[in-house]
């Protein structure tokens, strides 16, 4: 079994687990995502959130590796949420995951300190690609339904 990395500190490409909460708010979404990351092996669940201010909290107490942050959240929008979380757990890299959005919105994810953005519309298997990259400390901005590319 791989050796997980020291809780917030991005593991390198295939040196153990990623430590990762999903910050959610369709629970059907969040249990479809749960249970595709529950057959991958290098990928750790840590945490679920259904806003932002719950996900402030899990953050600080998890320290993961990655945020994967919905856009759309009760509470606000997860563009504005990104520095906040970042602030609580800055070793925790913000891999924002949304329905919709251009570059202006990749540009914004970017200047708030996000490592990416992933179009909901995408494959699984590239969403946990672009998991593996933000872990591995590259960037993945995605606003035209094609993967990220390196």
């Amino acid at each position: 079994m791989p050796t997980p990395s020291p809780a917030g500190q991005p593991p390198a490409m295939g040196a153990g687990e990623i430590r990762l909460l999903l910050v959610e708010d369709h629970s059907m979404v969040a249990m479809a995502l749960t249970s595709a990351f529950e057959v991958v092996d290098d990928i750790v669940l840590v945490g679920e959130a259904a806003s932002i201010a719950e996900a402030l909290e899990a953050v600080e107490r998890e320290r993961p590796d990655i945020v994967l942050l919905d856009r759309r959240l009760p509470d606000g929008d997860g563009l504005d949420a990104i520095a906040p979380l970042r602030l609580r757990s800055p070793g925790s890299r913000v891999l924002v995951f949304t329905g919709v959005a251009d570059a202006a919105d990749a540009a914004r994810a970017a200047e708030a300190g996000g490592a990416g953005l992933v179009l909901k519309a995408g494959k699984l298997d590239d969403l946990l690609e672009t998991i593996r990259r933000v872990a591995a400390g590259q960037d993945a901005f995605d606003t035209d339904g094609r993967p990220p590319g390196p």
